[in-house]
């Protein structure tokens, strides 16, 4: 998604076994272990959603934090921090971090143009989201990828164990970076955006949304700022207890 004038807004985003036995038998320990959040000890299991605009707070355009209660009373507290390559930045009035009910901004801009719009690390924007205690199955998708006749949008995700990543339409995996790109170019202003959803399966404690930009030229409109939106996280939790 492409934005010709950006400002800063911060408004509106166990298996539990019973064991017996005969009378005579030895008399069992049981030892509890650290385990993520709805681990498989849990009997019951249910999806959860981590709202952005209700949690989250930024503190500036590269940082903030949030904090959580799951179903059953669990306290989560979680960060993000993001970082960029040497041919972006993300200015103090980006909306970089905004969040909305639908989900959580990511978006920088270009400081140099690049020779083509195929991948290029040093146009690369990474944010990171860390919990402090492993969240299970965490699933969300990213929205408005898309590219025009200046630049392409390359998106990629690190750190989900077991992902399975689902392009929409307009959107192809590029096998040499990995990352998902829009599938066609189309003129700025009536662009048609596409999207990947992403599906872990097992526990995480951190992982990483990656967005290239890299550009040709700057367009008639003036530098522009690009990104995408990631939605609300979906996760397995235990059942709130009676």
């Amino acid at each position: 998604m492409s934005n010709p004038n950006p400002t800063r807004s911060r408004t509106d985003l166990s298996r539990r076994s019973f064991v017996t036995g005969a009378a005579w038998s030895a008399p069992i320990i049981a030892v509890a272990a650290a385990s993520p959040l709805a681990a498989a000890s849990a009997t019951c299991t249910q999806d959860a959603q981590i709202s952005w605009s209700s949690t989250f707070t930024a503190t500036d355009t590269r940082n903030g934090s949030g904090t959580f209660q799951t179903p059953s009373g669990e306290v989560v507290n979680y960060t993000v921090t993001v970082l960029t390559g040497v041919n972006i930045e993300v200015p103090a009035t980006s909306d970089n971090l905004n969040t909305t009910g639908d989900g959580i901004f990511l978006g920088d801009r270009q400081l140099v143009a690049a020779a083509t719009k195929e991948f290029d690390g040093t146009y690369t924007q990474t944010t990171t989201v860390t919990f402090d205690q492993p969240i299970e199955n965490i699933r969300f998708r990213v929205f408005d990828v898309d590219g025009s006749e200046f630049y392409r949008e390359h998106l990629r995700v690190t750190g989900l164990p077991g992902v399975v990543a689902t392009p929409g339409n307009r959107v192809e995996l590029e096998p040499v970076s990995g990352t998902y790109r829009p599938t066609e170019d189309l003129p700025i202003g009536p662009v048609i955006a596409g999207s990947v959803s992403y599906a872990a399966s097992g526990p995480t404690s951190s992982f990483t949304v990656e967005l290239t930009t890299p550009r040709t030229a700057v367009p008639p409109q003036g530098v522009l700022s690009h990104g995408v939106r990631m939605t609300n996280l979906t996760y397995a939790a235990a059942c709130a207890t009676a």
